[in-house]
């Protein structure tokens, strides 16, 4: 539909028009009385003038949605939010330095995050309702940023080095946003920088990530790992609308026997230009959504009838 369809739609809804002296929201005003009756004929000359003005008003909107409804990035560029700026990236060779050190690198973080994640840390997580089976729960962390942290777990049909395979290579399988994607640099045999943009909502613009990850494959009884965070990067300029923040991503997964495995994955991703309510009512869901494509790659449905062999 074009524009001005659109504002044929909306306008009646949005635009309360007042051209016979009686106001409506939601519908034209009624015809005028003549002689002391309605007049059953088309509507008089001043009315039609004031519908179609409001179409155009409406479709102009519509058109110029991101001059009228979006702050300019400029504009943007003036303010400090310090809620926001708390969880800005590093550059890599300073991630994993403490305030005032010179010790520590992004090998000593990666490999710290891995550690944490192998130890099953149970206190703090707050359940939510299952998802199709999909077991999310949240944590606050005492970081000073208000994001919470999101886990989500779920059985799925597959061995663990494959899945992990799926989950580092073959993104655009299962995530349906994902526009771009490359890798940046290759670090070592297990680590690398990583960039992709996602599509968002019109009219918000593409989230554009720049991280470093770091997998492993021979962890104890054959579990596997993927730890990525957000870092700045000189060959990863923004190819996307927005620069967002992956503060954490964790993905275990462990086997459990008969081929199976349990994938829990753990993130904490400021995407920009949201509230904290958001992400507490909604990213929750976009989590578990995710999963639940991961573990529609291992679903196969057989073709034709069932047999009793």
């Amino acid at each position: 539909m074009t524009a001005y369809n659109l504002a044929v739609c909306f306008a009646p809804s949005l635009f309360q028009l007042n051209v016979s002296g009686v106001a409506t929201a939601g519908r034209s005003p009624q015809t005028p009385r003549r002689g002391g009756k309605m007049s059953p004929g088309k509507p008089d000359q001043k009315e039609l003038l004031a519908n179609v003005a409001a179409n155009e008003c409406m479709a102009l909107m519509i058109r110029e949605v991101k001059k009228l409804f979006m702050v300019p990035e400029e504009l943007l560029a003036k303010y400090n939010f310090s809620y926001m700026d708390r969880g800005d990236a590093v550059p890599l060779e300073e991630l994993g330095r403490k305030r005032g050190s010179n010790s520590g690198d992004y090998h000593s973080y990666l490999e710290t995050c891995i550690q944490g994640l192998l130890k099953r840390e149970v206190q703090g997580w707050v359940a939510c309702t299952p998802l199709d089976d999909i077991e999310v729960s949240y944590k606050k962390v005492g970081d000073g940023h208000p994001l919470r942290l999101w886990k989500c777990s779920a059985d799925i049909e597959g061995p663990p080095h494959d899945i992990l395979q799926r989950v580092l290579r073959e993104r655009h399988l299962w995530d349906e946003d994902l526009l771009k994607w490359r890798v940046v640099e290759t670090l070592e045999n297990n680590s690398e920088v990583f960039q992709y943009v996602v599509n968002s909502m019109a009219p918000h613009p593409s989230r554009d990530y720049c991280v470093v990850r770091s997998w492993r494959t021979n962890l104890p009884k054959g579990a596997c790992v993927l730890v990525s965070t957000s870092v700045e990067h000189d060959d990863a300029p923004l190819i996307g609308g927005v620069r967002g923040t992956v503060l954490a991503s964790r993905f275990l997964i462990e086997p459990c026997g008969s081929g199976r495995s349990k994938l829990t994955y753990i993130c904490r991703i400021d995407t920009k230009g949201r509230t904290t309510e958001w992400y507490n009512k909604a990213y929750g869901h976009i989590v578990a959504g995710l999963i639940k494509r991961i573990i529609g790659m291992y679903q196969h449905k057989a073709d034709g009838p069932e047999t009793k062999v």
